[in-house]
């Protein structure tokens, strides 16, 4: 492999992911099954999640240089934001070789004359300090447009949580955005305390939140002894009480299944459904270790299929993952306003649903990995107020000062409570 070809991984994935609608994970993926050499799946790996955490400030300083950056293709602004993560962030490869990367792909991909803007822009921003706050309030920006451009998040996201969560938590929100999101791994059923004390951070039974460094990681993941998953949505689970709801437990949205497995691991007994064909395949396939006691099957929330009522109902709802953006930073790219609309209707449906099917003294549990009111606080008031029967047992968010940079919202609905 030419040494210009994992940039040009990088470039169709990013591309991809932002003009389709394939998620940064699945792209990544697609494109990775094609790439042997290890080195190169890591550098395209760090090229393409390291410049859509820091796009907005990247593209920001490359647009210092362009007379008319609108009416450029959005895969040359994409090939030379790619190239700007580079310069400012990764120090292994010289500059003149990444400039000199970027001017042959672009004559490849563009032609001559637009290799020639690339050359005379990347010597240009190579001086900028792209750290400096000063660099981006030049023009007297306002404090969104300013947090806007510098904690690279659109201004509508931010102009939402500074008025929600007021300027503190925004800047804490966004400030963890950047960061790539500490290891959390769940130890699987049967290798409970594999992981040496000395490597834990946290440890809340079988999920654990490991340090910078683990040496067995790899080894442990290959035997299928841990797998990894998210602490903070781990955490949601321990903190809403899941070890004291009664049984069975309907996962309603169990996705790629890791909280269903979660609860699978602690012995209980547990329904997992999702109305995905991919990913129930994937489930399905990561369930067979549990054997007789994983139950998957496709379903839709809005219609529970059940003749026997589930003593727990959780709804791990689909959601705008704004509290996932360091884990997930395409999606800043690609949500609008009026996902929170759509989004938020679908949500009502299933806590419909699952109202609908629940008996006495049972249980909803309702998660989202979003920071917006109208998908967490606001669908849970209505959802009260439109059933008298139940009550607020208990609310999670997860706290910022944790440093766990993801960030989940809980709430258990008890009926006859």
């Amino acid at each position: 492999m030419s040494p210009n070809e994992p940039r040009l991984s990088a470039h169709k994935i990013v591309y991809q992911c932002l003009s389709g609608p394939a998620g940064l994970q699945e792209a990544l993926d697609q494109e990775l099954q094609n790439i042997c050499d290890q080195r190169d799946k890591a550098l395209i790996t760090e090229i393409v999640y390291g410049y859509l955490r820091f796009r907005g400030r990247i593209d920001f300083v490359i647009n210092l240089f362009l007379d008319e950056p609108d009416k450029l293709p959005s895969g040359l602004k994409i090939l030379m934001g790619l190239a700007g993560y580079e310069l400012f962030f990764l120090d292994r490869v010289p500059d003149y070789a990444t400039v000199s990367r970027a001017v042959d792909l672009s004559s490849r991909m563009y032609g001559r004359k637009m290799s020639g803007l690339v050359n005379a822009v990347l010597r240009k921003v190579v001086y900028v300090d792209i750290t400096s706050e000063n660099t981006f309030k030049k023009d007297s920006p306002d404090d969104t447009l300013f947090w806007s451009r510098f904690y690279s998040c659109p201004q509508w996201i931010v102009k939402m949580w500074k008025k929600t969560y007021g300027k503190e938590l925004c800047l804490a929100y966004l400030r963890q955005s950047l960061d790539k999101p500490p290891l959390g791994i769940r130890e699987n059923k049967g290798s409970l305390g594999i992981i040496s004390s000395e490597n834990i951070a946290i440890r809340l039974d079988n999920s654990v939140l490991i340090k910078k460094s683990y040496p067995e990681l790899e080894k442990h993941l290959l035997e299928g002894r841990i797998s990894r998953q998210s602490f903070a949505g781990q955490q949601a689970m321990f903190e809403l009480g899941m070890k004291d709801w009664k049984e069975p437990v309907w996962d309603m949205c169990a996705g790629s299944g890791g909280k269903s497995f979660l609860m699978l691991d602690l012995g209980m007994d547990v329904y997992s459904s999702d109305l995905s064909l991919k990913r129930l395949i994937n489930l399905k396939k990561s369930a067979n270790i549990y054997r007789d006691t994983a139950r998957v099957f496709a379903a839709s929330g809005y219609f529970p299929p059940l003749k026997s009522i589930p003593a727990t109902i959780v709804i791990d709802a689909p959601c705008t993952g704004f509290g996932v953006l360091s884990r997930r930073p395409d999606i800043k790219w690609k949500r609008r306003p009026g996902d929170i609309d759509r989004l938020a209707r679908t949500q009502a449906e299933l806590l419909k649903g699952a109202a609908s099917l629940s008996g006495e003294q049972d249980r909803i549990v309702y998660l989202t990995c979003t920071l917006c009111r109208d998908e967490n606080e606001r669908r849970i008031n209505d959802f009260l107020y439109e059933h008298k029967e139940y009550s607020l047992e208990k609310k999670f968010q997860t706290d910022p000062l944790l440093e766990l940079k993801e960030f989940f919202f809980g709430a258990v609905l008890r009926k006859g409570y």
